[in-house]
């Protein structure tokens, strides 16, 4: 490749020309693909130790997540349960009371904050 030559007009040209100096014409230079014919492959496999501290890990995960919601399902219905007897509690011992007086009680939280403003 020391005698590079421009394919248009023939003059010569350095290799690191893309266009001719004289013509113009764009130089490309298809140089064929060289590959290794033997390659080493290599196959990496995933060690066993990483796939089983996955597998406890997600197995933990899961446990721990239906511990959760079974517990704060359970802590909900021991919440209604409460609040029904109490209900039921307060309207059996006074009979002069509507009996409506369950489903009108209201819940209410106030929050009061304080902003001072300085000038």
């Amino acid at each position: 490749m020391s005698d590079v030559r421009c394919p248009g007009c023939g003059i010569p040209r350095d290799i690191g020309d893309n266009y001719c100096r004289r013509c113009g014409r764009q130089i490309t230079v298809n140089l064929p693909e060289v590959r290794p014919s033997s390659l080493p492959a290599e196959v990496r496999t995933i060690p066993p130790s990483l796939i089983g501290s996955v597998a406890v890990l997600a197995l933990g995960t899961g446990l721990e997540w239906a511990a959760r919601r079974l517990a704060s399902g359970a802590a909900k219905s021991a919440a209604r349960a409460a609040g029904r007897a109490l209900l039921s509690r307060g309207t059996t011992s006074n009979q002069q009371v509507d009996n409506n007086a369950a489903a009108r009680i209201v819940e209410e939280v106030l929050y009061i904050r304080q902003v001072r403003i300085q000038q």
